[in-house]
């Protein structure tokens, strides 16, 4: 592979296996230092006949922080602030409480469901490649899915 090549593979996809990781981890460092091994085992270890790079290097991912679970057993926590420089004081306290709510009640999901809800909606990742990035069926995947949104909206019922 081209060394034009995986700095595009890089540039194209280091932000959705950071926030997916970091999304496991909650750690930064920890999830930056997964996300570089993947790349580096991922660029490897590719072969020509995947189609989605995405769903690989995610796996990849998942595999590493597994292999991280594994060997060290600990986790940290995730740090809570959210920047966002372009709103009004109101307008932020207001957004912040709400990404507070939703890490929380987020927080309180079984790790699988936390899982398909993070790949699903905030790496917009098909429900097809979460089933191979999981190695779990689509209809699993579905399932689980929709668990994890009636969960997530009764936690934050509670909470807001």
């Amino acid at each position: 592979m081209k060394t034009n090549e995986i700095e595009e593979l890089f540039a194209k996809y280091y932000n959705d296996a950071m926030l997916y990781t970091l999304s496991l981890t909650k750690n930064s460092k920890l999830a930056e230092e997964i996300v570089s091994n993947s790349f580096f085992k991922a660029i490897k270890t590719i072969d020509y006949k995947i189609q989605k790079f995405k769903p690989w290097l995610i796996k990849v991912c998942r595999n590493e922080y597994l292999i991280h679970l594994r060997k060290y057993k600990r986790l940290t926590v995730l740090d809570e602030t959210v920047k966002d420089d372009g709103q009004s004081v109101v307008d932020k306290v207001i957004k912040d409480e709400e990404y507070r709510a939703l890490y929380n009640a987020m927080s309180l999901l079984n790790p699988s469901q936390k899982e398909v809800l993070t790949l699903f909606y905030f790496e917009n990742i098909p429900i097809k490649d979460i089933a191979s990035i999981t190695n779990k069926n689509e209809n699993v995947i579905k399932v689980t899915l929709y668990r994890a949104r009636e969960s997530l909206k009764n936690l934050l019922k509670e909470i807001i």
